[in-house]
């Protein structure tokens, strides 16, 4: 099914078309034993076809960088702003790869985004989950694009 291809894809295009910040992605992490060292966290649920999880992880750096660019101001703390841009980012990423799903005749529907913030959480499924993860680099730190998935 490519879900690294289908993520890659659909986080590259949301960045350059409506955030305009250069990233570049690096090869899949698919062991399912890496720590991100990440305080923030955005997440949506994928039903229909297979059930799974997107997630977006970054330091609190590099998300209000995002959200600076994103909404053209300077942000000091992550703070609402920076939790609902980073939920919005997961939910256009999403759309891109049910897009992609789409057009090969796999069904997937939507949750609401939820996102998370903190020093300490651990973000946890299925332990029979597939789990993908594409780190991307730009210029004010490294986030990360999650996909944990069962295929049904």
């Amino acid at each position: 099914m490519e879900f690294a291809k289908k993520i890659i894809k659909s986080t590259e295009e949301i960045f350059n078309t409506m955030i305009f910040m250069e990233i570049s992605a690096e090869d899949p992490l698919t062991e399912g034993k890496e720590v991100l060292d990440c305080h923030i966290s955005a997440m949506i649920g994928l039903t229909g076809d297979f059930a799974g999880m997107l997630a977006i992880h970054c330091p609190g750096t590099v998300g209000m960088a995002i959200t600076g660019e994103m909404l053209g101001m300077d942000v000091e703390e992550v703070d609402a702003d920076v939790k609902d841009t980073l939920g919005e980012i997961a939910n256009m990423v999403a759309g891109g790869i049910k897009q992609a799903f789409a057009a090969e005749n796999v069904r997937l529907e939507l949750s609401i985004p939820t996102t998370v913030s903190g020093k300490s959480y651990t973000v946890s499924s299925p332990t029979k989950s597939n789990r993908v993860i594409i780190p991307f680099d730009l210029e004010q730190g490294r986030f990360f694009v999650e996909m944990k998935y069962n295929l049904t």
